[in-house]
């Protein structure tokens, strides 16, 4: 494969990125990481907040917002990816990602899963359910470019698993 036939593939890998929005520096670091991505190529790399709300899939907020992300999760994302920070409001990217490991077996190969400094500190049981998927991939990161660096890592190798899906 040429560097073009690359640099085309890694443009259209779909890359969600899933975290706490709250507080606001939350979000921020979320949209660094966003920046990042597409610095290193993968121009679709998007939030949840960054798709339209104009289709709604309930009339309730609440509803509308959890099948929103349920959606974007299923059916455009080829790489979810699950980010828990520290001093954040994780319990949103928590059920998030219970939900993919629970109901999207097919999808748990690409998923991957980022803490902010020693996993230790999240959940037993948001840790339990991806160490029972046994195929999300989980790590640690200490500051916004470590996690950039995993992040832009696991795309990398799910470019390569998707080159003939892609």
């Amino acid at each position: 494969m040429s560097f073009a036939q690359y640099r085309e593939m890694q443009g259209r890998l779909q890359i969600l990125i899933l975290g706490p929005y709250a507080p606001k520096r939350a979000l921020e670091r979320l949209e660094i990481l966003q920046k990042c991505l597409i610095g290193k190529g993968f121009s679709q790399t998007s939030l949840v907040k960054d798709f339209s709300d104009k289709e709604t899939y309930s009339q309730d907020p609440d509803e509308h917002f959890t099948l929103k992300s349920q959606k974007l999760i299923k059916e455009w994302a080829h790489v979810p990816i699950f980010i828990f920070l520290k001093d954040a409001d994780n319990q949103g990217v928590t059920i998030e990602l219970t939900y993919t490991c629970v109901t999207l077996t097919d999808k748990q190969s690409c998923c991957a899963t980022f803490f902010e400094g020693d996993w230790e500190n999240f959940s037993r049981l948001m840790r339990g359910q991806v160490k029972l998927t046994k195929r999300v991939s989980f790590s640690d990161f200490d500051n916004d470019a470590d996690l950039c660096d995993l992040a832009g890592g696991h795309a990398l190798k799910i470019l390569d698993r998707l080159y003939y899906f892609l």
